[in-house]
C-alpha cells in the first residue's frame, strides 16, 4: 500500500520540490500552504507522515503539531518540522510540541527522502 505524506509549507517552490521528489519515489503526496488547511487535510487523509513548515499564515507549524498530537485519532502520525528557523531554541520548541524530527532549510532532498523512509518504516 502506498504511503501518504502531507506537506504543509507556504513556499510553493519548496512544496513542489518535496512533492516531486516524494512522488518520484512512489509516495502519495498531499499539500497545503497554510496550517489551518493542512490540519483539515490531515484529518481527512490520515497521512503516514507530516512534513511541516513553522512560519505560515493562520496556524504556525508549532500550533499544527500541537493539535495533531492532542487529537487521539492523529497523535500517532509522525511530524517532521522543516523550517528556516535554525536556532537551538526553535528546535527545542519543535520537539517539545511533539515533532519527531526537525530539519532546517536549506535541506538535501536526498537526506529528506531518507528521513521520510525511516519515519514511515520503509528504510532498508
Amino acid at each position: 500500500m502506498t504511503k501518504k505524506i502531507m506537506v504543509i509549507d507556504d513556499e510553493p517552490y519548496i512544496a513542489r520540490v518535496i512533492k516531486f521528489k516524494l512522488e518520484q519515489e512512489g509516495y502519495t503526496v498531499f499539500s497545503a500552504n497554510d496550517g489551518l488547511t493542512g490540519l483539515e487535510k490531515i484529518r481527512q487523509e490520515k497521512p503516514d507522515l507530516v512534513l511541516l513548515d513553522v512560519m505560515m499564515p493562520g496556524l504556525t507549524g508549532y500550533e499544527v503539531c500541537q493539535k495533531i498530537k492532542a487529537d487521539p485519532e492523529l497523535a500517532g502520525i509522525p511530524v517532521v518540522i522543516l523550517t528556516a528557523k535554525g536556532q537551538e531554541r526553535d528546535r527545542e520548541e519543535g520537539l517539545s510540541v511533539g515533532a519527531s524530527d526537525y530539519i532546517t532549510k536549506p535541506f538535501s532532498p536526498n537526506r529528506l527522502l531518507e528521513l521520510v523512509r525511516t519515519m514511515v518504516g520503509e528504510n532498508t
